[in-house]
């Protein structure tokens, strides 16, 4: 099962929006009460907040951009090949380098 994080990804993206550029728009919360993870705060300029009906429609494609996440240690070994052969780091790369 897809994370809430995951799933808001592809619904702003599917409304026009960067899930990097509204991060302190949104507040994910889990009481840890069973119930799991829920928007708390939502304050997306432009976007309704999403209705459990709208993010469960994005489970799918969630779950395989989840499935394909590349980890840290491979981002970063990812980046150095490319920096040692010449050739340009995605952003996920570049992100990883400390400077």
């Amino acid at each position: 099962m897809a994370q809430l994080h995951s799933k808001l990804k592809f619904y702003l993206e599917d409304n026009g929006k960067n899930i990097k550029d509204e991060m302190l728009n949104y507040d994910i919360r889990d009481d840890s009460d069973g119930n799991g993870a829920y928007l708390d705060v939502w304050n997306v300029d432009g976007v309704a907040k999403p209705t459990d009906e709208q993010l469960a429609a994005f489970e799918t494609q969630a779950n395989e951009w989840e499935a394909n996440l590349k980890t840290s240690d491979e981002l970063k070994a990812s980046a150095k090949a490319k920096l040692i052969a010449g050739e340009p780091l995605t952003q996920e790369e570049a992100d990883t380098i400390v400077l």
